[in-house]
């Protein structure tokens, strides 16, 4: 394949696939027209072109707004992994972003490939931890194939291979291209850990022969915030939490709802096969509860129940339209905080814009233990995880794959720090947009706020208003003694 794509006067070597048939994405940051097709022999299918067209999309504000045009992008062209990805050093940063928008949507990475030299390092301490993607490089001034380790904030060279001598050929830059994929294709491939992802944890065992209910938290919560809830419902009922993948700080979290949803699904099924179930989530989590119920009803299976607490109605904004910085998302997250501690945090969005990101963690790391948030004994790092998973859920859009024609509860609460009047008109926006996908919706104004709703005395009120909505509802006899099963906060 001798193939060049030419832009502004500047022509760039596209690198060769391998022997078998993959398509390989050259992802550039330069201001251009949209993906292109470059013709290739009939007997090959065609390379794919990544050339990202702002002028359409809307500049992105950030690096993960970028990465998540480019990742739809690269999606419209071909639906399902594995991608293999090319780029020349100076958009390393964002490839390495495009990738973990690929992996957060549970599509493998087969290949990141980098032209020229490596550039150096981000200094350690200026940034956050960034996830380790195994990548390619070559050097055509030294003839050099580097295996690396990729990061945000650079690379970290693991081997260096001399395969040939230079001579600035174009020739010869196509036979290093060529010698790097062959490299990555002669290794047994890397499966990310997020494609084995287990998102279950038992709440509580209840009786046999009760249907389970499965609950999703909000963005960047733990399942354990529901243990409340599992408790107010009674120790009959079988309660199992579905944990948001990146909370551990260690996992990419999911960046669609459709592929949390879907991980979720393949957790019901090793709970319960095919029968029925009762599902909640509480606020982002009630966009991935109501995926799941979709997606159970489509594979022939039952749902007795939907319960969405204080969950916004779905709607279909761009990748764009949901950018969030850094500071942005430090800002949503500790006034979310403050809702669960009853009291304001003292956290400003003046005191952290100067700060690293690094250093407004610790801030609110530092507020979160003066508030008894969190043991004074931990790190800053420990937030790390939960402000990915928060962030991911913040930047994320869903427009529901299908209507739900079975009735809904909707249990909604107050924001202490909007006006009465700003309520009424943020609940009704919202009750009327889940009318839109599902026009049994069922609404209630609960007691207390957004967090507290979950925590006693409110969560007790809330369950016992659910319970008046379950027409179909019958309690199961109480087992014998040597049946009954108490709590277990377990893996299943």
């Amino acid at each position: 394949m001798n193939k060049q794509h030419s832009h502004e006067g500047h022509d760039r070597q596209l690198p060769q696939r391998p022997s078998h048939e993959v398509l390989l994405f050259w992802i550039s940051s330069e201001q251009a027209g949209p993906p292109v097709w470059i013709e290739e022999p009939s007997s090959a299918p065609p390379l794919r072109c990544m050339a990202l067209n702002w002028h359409t999309a809307g500049r992105p504000r950030t690096q993960e707004g970028a990465a998540a045009w480019a990742a739809q992008s690269i999606r419209a062209l071909q639906g399902e992994g594995p991608y293999w990805l090319a780029a020349e050093t100076g958009s390393a940063e964002l490839m390495h972003a495009i990738a973990l928008q690929l992996l957060g949507q549970d599509q493998e990475v087969a290949f990141l490939g980098l032209l020229g030299a490596l550039p150096a390092p981000v200094p350690a301490g200026a940034a956050l931890r960034s996830r380790a993607l195994p990548a390619w490089s070559i050097d055509p001034a030294n003839g050099l194939v580097q295996r690396l380790e990729l990061m945000a904030t650079g690379a970290k060279v693991l081997s260096s291979t001399v395969v040939r001598e230079p001579d600035g050929t174009r020739e010869s830059l196509e036979a290093l291209w060529s010698d790097a994929l062959d490299l990555a294709d002669s290794l047994a491939p890397q499966r990310a850990p997020e494609l084995d992802y287990q998102p279950l944890i038992k709440l509580q065992a209840g009786w046999p022969g009760h249907t389970p209910l499965f609950c999703v938290p909000g963005a960047g919560d733990s399942v354990m915030g529901l243990r409340d809830w599992a408790a107010a419902l009674g120790a009959e009922w079988p309660v199992y939490g579905l944990q948001p993948r990146g909370t551990d700080g260690v996992l990419l979290p999911h960046t669609t709802v459709e592929a949390a949803a879907a991980a979720a699904v393949r957790a019901l099924e090793s709970v319960v096969g095919k029968g029925p179930v009762h599902l909640a989530g509480h606020s982002f989590g009630g966009w991935v509860a109501f995926e799941i119920a979709l997606r159970w009803q489509d594979l022939g299976r039952e749902v007795l129940s939907l319960t969405l607490l204080d969950s916004e109605a779905p709607e279909a904004a761009g990748v764009l339209d949901k950018e969030y910085s850094h500071l942005d998302i430090c800002e949503q997250l500790a006034g979310s905080l403050e809702l669960a501690l009853g009291r304001p945090l003292g956290i400003f969005r003046h005191q952290l814009a100067p700060l690293t990101p690094a250093q407004r963690l610790a801030a609110l790391h530092a507020a979160m233990t003066r508030h008894g948030l969190l043991p004074t004994r931990t790190r800053p790092d420990v937030m790390e995880g939960p402000f990915q998973a928060f962030g991911a859920a913040l930047r994320t859009s869903y427009r529901p794959t299908g209507l739900w024609e079975h009735p809904v509860c909707l249990v909604q609460a107050d924001d202490p720090r909007r006006s009465a009047e700003r309520n009424t008109q943020d609940q009704q926006r919202d009750g009327d947009g889940w009318l839109l996908w599902a026009p049994q919706m069922r609404r209630w104004k609960g007691p207390g706020n957004h967090m507290s709703m979950l925590k006693p005395p409110h969560v007790q009120h809330c369950v016992d208003w659910w319970f008046s909505q379950q027409e179909s509802f019958s309690r199961p006899a109480k087992p014998s003694e040597s049946q009954h099963k108490t709590k277990d906060m377990g893996v299943n």
